[in-house]
């Protein structure tokens, strides 16, 4: 907590199932209570539970009030018409703020149709906040992103405070050992590529970020925002999700190994160029070899040869390739 002292950071996003957290945070609170804006969540859908878990958090976190309170993960359908029905959670909602016990009222959630349920709940209940992922690859998703421009542009006229959440997801856990506390998915761990991921949510306009939790990334995360000057451009995120293999953490395709974006689709192309030997010396190819041999194993290459330059880069920087200045141009090969 101190910490985020240190860097000026005056709000905290908190909820009864983020294991211990109210509970830890309480103590330190009742001291500092004006120094921050203090939100939490329910999951209940029913007025009465939310009521219940709404009297435990300000219990846990020593406080009278809620800056605001949000529904958790509401993007089931059948749970949002219990919401919204009669002795729903809207109904507790409106109570407490009623009552003075919460200032404002928000939704959450995570998977990809976040964006279009939130429209919904905005439509039905004039809500203050949303808070939803965002991050380059998930707006790499045509329809992500276009629900993503819309809910944004109702968040817009109606004066919500659009809050983002994943920013720095690199894929799901997989199998793979859970050494960060980001609960499903595997988060980046470089300082550049936290930087560059960072930077490039930040760089949305009339929105603000939300960190991990986990207070390895923590650090991090706050060194980056406080040096962002401007949003990272399409190449440079590209690479990055070449560079660390990141993946959708949503829907099915979060469980196949691979990102379905053009990204993803060239960073296999060009493994399997590398493996097939397409390299291999006494083979040394120019970049219109590789843009040739990656458009015959179907994958469009108009206007990306810059990201694909890129990529060759990387992989040269690694060692995986070589490379040599020529007349005609760079050319690359393996030993």
């Amino acid at each position: 907590m101190t910490l985020l002292q240190e860097y000026g950071v005056n709000h905290i996003d908190t909820a009864p199932m983020y294991g211990n957290a109210e509970k830890v945070i309480g103590p330190w609170l009742a001291k500092h209570r004006n120094d921050f804006f203090v939100a939490t969540k329910t999951r209940k859908r029913s007025r009465l539970g939310a009521l219940d878990d709404l009297k435990r958090s300000l219990e846990r976190l020593r406080v009278d009030y809620i800056d605001l309170w949000q529904m958790h993960s509401l993007t089931n359908p059948v749970g949002w018409e219990k919401v919204m029905g009669p002795e729903g959670a809207l109904e507790a909602f409106i109570e407490a703020r009623d009552k003075g016990l919460v200032r404002f009222l928000g939704v959450t959630g995570h998977g990809n149709n976040v964006p279009a349920m939130h429209k919904c709940s905005l439509e039905r209940f004039d809500f203050d906040t949303v808070l939803l992922p965002y991050n380059y690859l998930l707006m790499q998703n045509p329809r992500y992103a276009a629900d993503f421009n819309e809910l944004v542009e109702l968040c817009h006229k109606r004066n919500v405070a659009v809050q983002t959440i994943k920013s720095i997801a690199r894929r799901p856990w997989g199998s793979r050992p859970k050494t960060y506390n980001t609960y499903f998915y595997e988060p980046l761990e470089t300082q550049d590529a936290i930087d560059k991921s960072v930077h490039w949510s930040l760089g949305f306009p009339d929105s603000f970020l939300i960190t991990a939790g986990d207070m390895q990334l923590l650090p991090k995360m706050l060194d980056a925002a406080n040096r962002f000057e401007k949003r990272p451009s399409d190449i440079e995120m590209s690479a990055i999700v070449d560079e660390f293999d990141i993946q959708p953490i949503f829907s099915r395709a979060a469980h196949r190994r691979g990102p379905q974006t053009w990204g993803g689709q060239m960073y296999r192309a060009l493994e399997g160029l590398i493996r097939e030997g397409f390299f291999k010396h006494p083979n040394k190819r120019t970049l219109e070899h590789v843009v040739q041999a990656l458009e015959a194993k179907g994958l469009p290459t108009k206007g990306k040869k810059d990201n694909i330059t890129h990529s060759l880069a990387r992989r040269v920087k690694k060692g995986v390739l070589k490379k040599t200045k020529t007349s005609n141009g760079w050319i690359y090969w393996t030993e």
